[in-house]
């Protein structure tokens, strides 16, 4: 097992490995989905609208996230999100 330079081990164990591949495979459907929605929608511009309505709705997403890390710097992501917006029940 070698180390990087922050102590942390550079190795890749089986589960890591299959979650890759499962990351991938979730990733490629973007360009699988393309075709189903092609043969709904026969106008390419209305199939690029989609595109860029998903691009919007992703960028939102994304700088939505950007804030909350911003306003909330501690480790547990949507949970702590979610616990300071409905306690702890939540």
């Amino acid at each position: 097992m070698s180390e990087a330079g922050n102590g942390l081990s550079k190795v890749l164990r089986p589960v890591d490995a299959i979650m890759i591949v499962i990351g991938n495979v979730v990733g490629v459907g973007i360009f699988t989905t393309t075709g189903f929605i092609a043969a709904e929608i026969a106008d390419a511009w209305l199939i690029l609208s989609v595109w860029l309505l998903g691009g919007v709705l992703t960028l939102m997403g994304s700088l939505t996230y950007g804030e909350l890390g911003a306003a909330f710097p501690r480790a547990g992501g949507d949970y702590v999100y979610l616990r300071e917006a409905y306690g702890p029940l939540a």
